[in-house]
C-alpha cells in the first residue's frame, strides 16, 4: 500500500518543482522531503522527475500519477481540516441529576439541542441531594427546596399538585363538604406515594384541611409516572404533580375524587453547591433551559 505522505509530498513537489520550497511548506527536513520521494518512486518502479540545475521536471509518468491523485488528496485535506476544527471546538461538559419522571416529561425534547457534553444521573430526591454534596454531580434539576446541605437554588416554576384515585373507587355524596367524615374516608383509602416523608400528602392536608395526616402508606414507588400506572389497574388514591396526571384525566383511565376550588402548588428549583469549578457550565445550562421554555 502506498503510503499517504508520500504522495502528499509527491504532490507539493509537482507544484513547487523544487525540494527546498516543498520542505518549507511541508514543514519537513530537505532530506526527509527527498526521502519520501524515493520510497515513491521505489515503490512505483517509476521516476517521477527529471532534475534539473533549477528545478525539477516532471516526467510523463510523473504527470500522469499527478493528475489522477490531485483531486483525492484535496477532497483528504479538506476533511482532515475540517475534522480538526470540530476536534478543537471546546464543548463545556457538567453531570446533571433529576428524576426519571422530570427528564421525560421536562428534559427529553430539549436537552440534545444544547451544545454542550451531559452526563445525567437518575434517583430519588434525597438521592440526588446526596449526590450533589459528594459532588457526583454538579446541578440538580427540578427539585424542591431542602434545608439538608447548604445548597444554592435558582426558581424554575411552581408545580401544581392533583388528588387523584382509581376509576374502580366509588366516592361517597357530597364527601367532600364534611372535613372530619372526608378526612377519615381519605385515611382508610389505600395509599400511593412518591416517599416515605410524604411531602405531597402533608402539602395538600394542611392546605385543604389545616390539619397533618394519619396515613401509612401501602406502596411507596420513588416515580408520579409509575404511581398513576399503578392506579389504572389497582385501587388507590394519590397526590401527585397536575401536569404529570392531565394525560391520564383526559383519558379517563384515572379520576380527579374532588374538584377543588384551590390550586395547591409547590415550588422547583435549580440547586447547586457555590463552591464548585462548573459555574461556568451551570450558568449556560440554565440559560439554555429558560430560551426552550
Amino acid at each position: 500500500m502506498i503510503n499517504l505522505e508520500w504522495l502528499r509530498t509527491f504532490s507539493v513537489i509537482y507544484e513547487c518543482k523544487n525540494i527546498t520550497e516543498a520542505s518549507k511548506k511541508l514543514n519537513m527536513t530537505q532530506p526527509g522531503v527527498s526521502k519520501h520521494l524515493s520510497a515513491l518512486e521505489s515503490h512505483i518502479g517509476k521516476k517521477l522527475f527529471e532534475r534539473t540545475t533549477r528545478k525539477l521536471e516532471p516526467t510523463e509518468y510523473g504527470k500522469f500519477l499527478y493528475s489522477q491523485i490531485n483531486n483525492p488528496l484535496s477532497e483528504l485535506e479538506k476533511v482532515e481540516y475540517y475534522s480538526g476544527k470540530r476536534a478543537k471546538k471546546q464543548r463545556s461538559a457538567i453531570t446533571i441529576g433529576c428524576t426519571t419522571d422530570f427528564f421525560k416529561k421536562e428534559l427529553i425534547h430539549h436537552i440534545y439541542t444544547f451544545d454542550m457534553y451531559i452526563v445525567t444521573h437518575f434517583g430519588n430526591e434525597k438521592e440526588l441531594i446526596e449526590a450533589l454534596e459528594m459532588e457526583k454531580i454538579q446541578l440538580l434539576v427540578g427539585i424542591k427546596k431542602h434545608d439538608t446541605y447548604d445548597h444554592e437554588f435558582t426558581y424554575i416554576k411552581n408545580e401544581e399538585l392533583e388528588l387523584i384515585c382509581s376509576n374502580s373507587i366509588v366516592i361517597p355524596e357530597n364527601i367532600e363538604k364534611d372535613d372530619t367524615q372526608f378526612i377519615t374516608w381519605l385515611q382508610k383509602q389505600t395509599w400511593f406515594t412518591y416517599d416515605n416523608n410524604q411531602n405531597d400528602i402533608k402539602k395538600f392536608w394542611d392546605s385543604r384541611f389545616h390539619t397533618s395526616p394519619r396515613i401509612v402508606p401501602r406502596y411507596i414507588l420513588p416515580s408520579y409516572l409509575d404511581i398513576i400506572e399503578a392506579l389504572k389497574n389497582n385501587s388507590g388514591f394519590s397526590i401527585v404533580p397536575k401536569h404529570l396526571c392531565d394525560e391520564a384525566l383526559e383519558k379517563k383511565v384515572i379520576k380527579a375524587p374532588i374538584k377543588s376550588s384551590k390550586i395547591i402548588e409547590q415550588k422547583l428549583f435549580y440547586s447547586f453547591k457555590l463552591k464548585n469549578n462548573n459555574l461556568k457550565e451551570i450558568k449556560l445550562f440554565i440559560e439554555n433551559m429558560k430560551k426552550t421554555n
